[in-house]
């Protein structure tokens, strides 16, 4: 009962909230006069979601509260709601986003710095039974209660700003049963134990720093969280980081980049505003920066950091505005240190190394053996038709480039992801609005094994540790091999929404398929989560607020079954509540 209170008082004060979250008839964006055009930040950000400008008057007085939104910020999702009626703005299609680029510049002078505190912003999640995580960014929800707190501060100019938004992370890292005696676990070699936390089967199958849990201490930790420090020069912006960045339409899982594991420190190049050309308006963004190992992984201390080269571009197409195309790619590969992280810039445009075919115990990084690079890429669209209050969005993405036309006409499938969703928004009861959403993600092993090796979405025989920063994924929440479908009904009035939703992740499917299971236990060991929840937000006041709540039942744990196939009591499933709280005071959705 404890820990359903905070969802208790939220419902209980939504009727006290006044300002607008979630408009119904939204005005149109401020333009510029000059070029009748969504108006521009001063740092050259055409996304930007975050509250009103301040007055050139007030802008450099130090102390004044400014908002930070984060890449699945409340803000953002009013704004794509916002959307389904007013139809895209320019330069707002929110496919390539990160903290930076999403802010709103505090002064208007061109020779004057402007400056301002963060409007902090607290998260705290709980988990009664097992840890549960997805898109938390520094924050790894253990079992227990978890918590992240940003704040800092902006200095700011036309030309430069600095953001200094650090988060101190805080995790109970409860103990939770890892895996019983009584249930098969393939044996590890000493250096792959990952200090006693690793998922066994993967060694075996698709590598991948990964651990099952973070050590058995509390973690508390200080972590650079979404600082970035930005130059811009023209129609570019050049600059340093540790945000987490989201590339692509999906509201839950991005593919390439997302907000699931901590940022990583990378430097970039990007567009400062929409290039416009014939076709439309091209937004680019541009990064290299070093992965690092988690402390649970091995036992070598020569392989810790990886290079991850990122390219991405969109194109929001001039026939109709609400239409926008992209496509991304990531290249990542073994590095000595971080010295060579800089060097690795051109790496988008390398080739990645061979296809590994044999299934050898990777007990050696591929470092040791001349080094290796793999890559992800992916093609993605979002649609938008106010007139109809929908929207639909695709990704489609590979592990591996087709060899030629003909590979990919036979086989156009092979290491394929993919995620497709949908928005709708139509008119409900006393003056509100009603909202659908659905989205599925698939990132199981393709069948064209049968045409050529297929690996793990995330996993590397050519750099162990995956597609990761510090046990993480980078990419889709679900990790490697898994798949997911997700649907959610919400009625908003204009400040405040509240909502249901249910969703289904199959976890490492891939291992379960490869690793070889007897026949006896093998069609009824799928690790399955399926977890129905409530949710809400609210804008009052005293900031922002926002809650979800899910009764989680994952069936068979890390592939734990005893018993064989049907399931006679033998097999783990365990019952997980998590409750997830986010407020940021001072800060107000309008």
């Amino acid at each position: 009962m404890a820990r359903t209170c905070p969802v208790a008082l939220f419902f209980a004060i939504l009727s006290a909230s006044s300002p607008l979250a979630y408009a119904q008839d939204v005005p149109p964006l401020p333009r510029d006069s000059a070029a009748g055009v969504p108006a521009k930040s001063d740092s050259g950000d055409s996304a930007a979601v975050a509250p009103p400008k301040a007055d050139s008057a007030n802008s450099t007085k130090l102390g004044r509260v400014s908002s930070l939104t984060l890449v699945t910020d409340e803000d953002v999702d009013r704004l794509r709601f916002d959307q389904l009626i007013t139809g895209v703005q320019r330069g707002q299609s929110l496919l390539l986003r990160s903290a930076s680029s999403l802010r709103e510049s505090l002064s208007q002078r061109e020779r004057h710095w402007g400056a301002a505190l963060i409007s902090p912003q607290f998260l705290l999640i709980t988990n009664s039974r097992l840890p549960f995580s997805q898109n938390d960014g520094a924050l790894w929800a253990g079992r227990g209660s978890n918590s992240r707190t940003l704040f800092g501060f902006v200095l700011e100019s036309r030309r430069a700003s600095l953001i200094f938004a650090p988060e101190v992370i805080a995790s109970d890292n409860a103990y939770w049963r890892l895996r019983g005696d009584d249930y098969y676990q393939p044996p590890l070699p000493d250096q792959a134990t990952g200090r006693g936390y690793a998922f066994h089967y993967y060694y075996w199958t698709f590598p991948i720093d990964q651990p099952l849990r973070f050590g058995d201490k509390p973690i508390r930790r200080f972590d650079l969280g979404q600082s970035s420090a930005v130059v811009s020069m023209g129609l570019v912006q050049f600059g340093v980081s540790n945000e987490n960045h989201w590339w692509g339409p999906g509201i839950r899982n991005a593919i390439i980049l997302s907000n699931n594991a901590p940022g990583f420190r990378h430097a970039f190049l990007r567009t400062a505003r929409p290039v416009e050309t014939r076709a439309g308006a091209v937004e680019i963004r541009w990064l290299v920066g070093g992965l690092t190992e988690s402390r649970y992984f091995d036992t070598l201390s020569t392989n810790n950091v990886r290079s991850l080269a990122s390219i991405a571009i969109t194109l929001q197409t001039r026939w109709d505005p609400n239409l926008t195309l992209g496509a991304a790619r990531s290249v990542y590969a073994t590095a000595t240190g971080w010295g060579e992280i800089p060097w690795r810039w051109l790496n988008v445009f390398t080739r990645a190394s061979r296809d590994t075919t044999d299934f050898r115990p990777p007990v050696q990084d591929s470092n040791f053996v001349g080094g290796g690079r793999d890559q992800l890429f992916s093609l993605f669209a979002r649609w938008v038709f106010p007139d109809d209050g929908f929207e639909a969005y695709a990704e489609w993405a590979r592990a591996k480039f087709p060899a030629n036309v003909h590979d990919f006409l036979v086989a156009p499938n092979h290491s394929q992801g993919y995620t497709v969703g949908l928005q709708w928004r139509g008119p409900a009861w006393h003056s509100g609005s009603i909202r659908l959403q659905a989205e599925v993600t698939q990132l199981e092993q393709s069948a064209t094994f049968r045409d050529g090796p297929v690996g793990s979405w995330y996993t590397s025989r050519r750099v162990i540790q995956g597609y990761t920063n510090r046990g993480e994924v980078i990419g889709a929440s679900i990790g490697p091999g898994a798949s997911t479908q997700w649907a959610a009904i919400d009625y908003l009035k204009p400040a405040w929404r509240l909502g249901a939703f249910a969703g289904r992740i199959r976890w490492n499917e891939d291992v379960h398929s490869t690793y070889g299971f007897p026949l006896y236990v093998a069609y009824c060991s799928h690790d399955v989560s399926l977890y129905p929840g409530i949710r809400g937000a609210m804008s009052s006041g005293f900031g922002w607020l926002s809650a979800d709540l899910s009764l989680q039942n994952r069936l068979n744990v890390f592939f734990q079954n005893g018993g064989g196939c049907p399931n006679n009591g033998v097999r783990l499933d365990i019952r997980n509540t998590t409750l997830s709280v986010t407020f940021s005071p001072f800060q107000h959705l309008k």
